[in-house]
């Protein structure tokens, strides 16, 4: 074989064991590269930490309009804390205050009719009162001179009783009648002086009883003027009409109260300590019976209201820990206090979200705005 045909041979068979070699190498390059990117995929997965969107929320109170009013008067102002009795809305409706006014007007005029009244009252009850003190003057006149009449009669008869006893030994005892029976039958003679004594006697007695029967007339007047000196007052009061003016007196103070509560009422309070949220109503405004005018935020309990997606719900359970990490890269922790019941769906997604509730734990959280958004995480 010639020498050149050798040589080429020889070259040939050289290159050809110089690709293989290459070849391998770059195979066995290529199996460490796909099994380190395997490895630092795993490891960067394991490094990677989920992270959820969470809003800054505090217990709220909101203040509603309790009637349809004009709003009078701002008395608080954006981020401004205050206390339950504080007030921060002051309320106008035109419908009370009008109806309140003619209440007053009605008041005063009533409590002026009422005096006007009672005067009259007094003045009429003083003359009946002269008049029946004048009646009851005359009763009493009547019966003391009905009386002292009385007395002389009494007296009389004893005297002519006395009198006739000397002529019959009759016992004094009996009665009177009994004393004319006998002066009349048991004497034997007719005598003059006897049967003149005797008339005398009876005379007497008639003229007293009828005196006493006058001094008990004039008793039972005076006491029949007292009686009605007594019912007088009432009487009067109610011809002169004050009782009934009282009464409507009383009626609208009644209702001047209850307007006097609506009023109180448009003077707007806190009800519970809080932080003025933002003011969307100014003065002037016309608002609807319960429309909301302030919010008021316990910023003192903050919690985070966290949107976890429905599939990565079993991460979630209440007790967990979460980090937080809030503006300006301040970080704080929780733990999951409650969970939806419901999944919620946005508009143009098809992710469901459950509400998850976060309350503080660890160190204080930052005070920032309202419905500010930070991110959540899972403790590892």
């Amino acid at each position: 074989m010639p020498a050149e045909t050798i040589d080429d041979y020889q070259v040939q068979h050289h290159l050809n064991e110089h690709h293989s070699s290459l070849g391998f190498r770059a195979l066995v390059i290529l199996m460490i590269a796909l099994v380190g990117g395997v490895s630092c995929a795993q490891w960067v997965r394991g490094l990677r930490v989920d992270s959820y969107v969470g809003s800054l929320q505090a217990p709220k109170t909101i203040v509603t309009a309790r009637t349809d009013a004009v709003i009078q008067k701002m008395h608080v102002t954006e981020g401004q804390t205050v206390d339950s009795e504080d007030i921060v809305v002051t309320l106008f409706d035109r419908s009370l205050e009008k109806t309140w006014q003619v209440k007053q007007q009605q008041l005063a005029a009533l409590e002026a009719e009422l005096e006007q009244s009672k005067a009259k009252t007094e003045v009429e009850l003083a003359l009946r009162n002269k008049e029946i003190e004048s009646e009851v003057f005359q009763a009493k006149l009547k019966s003391s001179q009905y009386l002292k009449e009385q007395y002389i009669h009494q007296i009389t008869n004893l005297a002519w009783q006395d009198f006739l006893q000397d002529y019959d030994s009759i016992s004094s005892s009996g009665s009177n009648e009994e004393v004319f029976r006998s002066l009349v039958y048991e004497s034997r003679l007719p005598d003059e002086n006897r049967i003149t004594a005797m008339l005398r006697q009876e005379s007497a007695r008639n003229s007293a009883e009828v005196f006493a029967a006058r001094v008990k007339l004039c008793e039972e007047q005076m006491a029949e003027l007292k009686a009605l000196q007594r019912k007088l007052p009432q009487q009067i009061r109610l011809a002169m009409g004050v009782e009934v003016i009282k009464n409507r007196l009383e009626q609208v103070k009644n209702e001047l109260k209850q307007l006097e509560t609506q009023r109180e009422d448009l003077q707007l309070r806190a009800g519970r300590y809080g932080t003025v949220g933002m003011l969307e109503k100014e003065v002037g405004d016309t608002i609807q019976k319960g429309a909301p005018i302030v919010e008021l935020f316990d910023k003192d309990h903050p919690y985070l209201l966290v949107e976890v997606p429905s599939r990565k719900i079993s991460l979630f359970e209440e007790g967990t820990q979460v980090k937080i990490l809030f503006s300006g890269d301040l970080k704080g922790k929780g733990v999951v206090r409650k969970i939806s019941e419901q999944a919620v769906r946005k508009t143009g997604s098809n992710e469901s979200l459950i509400l998850v509730h976060v309350e503080p734990a660890g160190p204080l959280w930052p005070e920032l705005p309202m419905g500010t958004t930070v991110d959540i995480s899972l403790e590892k």
